[in-house]
């Protein structure tokens, strides 16, 4: 029987996963805004917001795309055990699901006056 591998390092595969959920959430939120600042000139000319809503609606897909990421590691990870790599996965698991859904929310709050108000105001 073949002796296991030391790891040698704490960055284990799925770590490189919950990095990634943990950065696209707030990223979605802020690259959001970045476009949306972009994107009012042209659509105030245009007198349309379509690019406005097609924009918050890819930037909440990406947001869920996080959540959903973390969600999957978390489960597969399963419950929270004495080793500390891994209720440091279980935590970063969550942090990443709870960072991923307040960015959606940011990002539907700030869909909201693009809804209410005119393309110029």
């Amino acid at each position: 029987m073949a002796k296991p591998k030391n790891l040698k390092t704490d960055f284990r595969p799925h770590d490189k996963w919950l990095v990634t959920a943990f950065t696209l959430g707030p990223m979605s939120a802020l690259m959001n805004l970045t476009t949306s600042y972009f994107l009012t000139p042209e659509s105030c000319v245009q007198g349309s917001k379509l690019m406005l809503h097609i924009s918050a609606a890819a930037f909440l897909l990406l947001s869920s795309l996080a959540a959903f990421i973390a969600w999957r590691v978390r489960e597969k990870i399963g419950a929270p055990q004495t080793d500390p790599l891994h209720e440091r996965t279980h935590w970063l698991a969550n942090s990443a699901i709870v960072l991923a859904i307040g960015s959606a929310v940011v990002i539907v709050a700030m869909e909201i006056p693009n809804l209410i108000l005119r393309s110029c105001d």
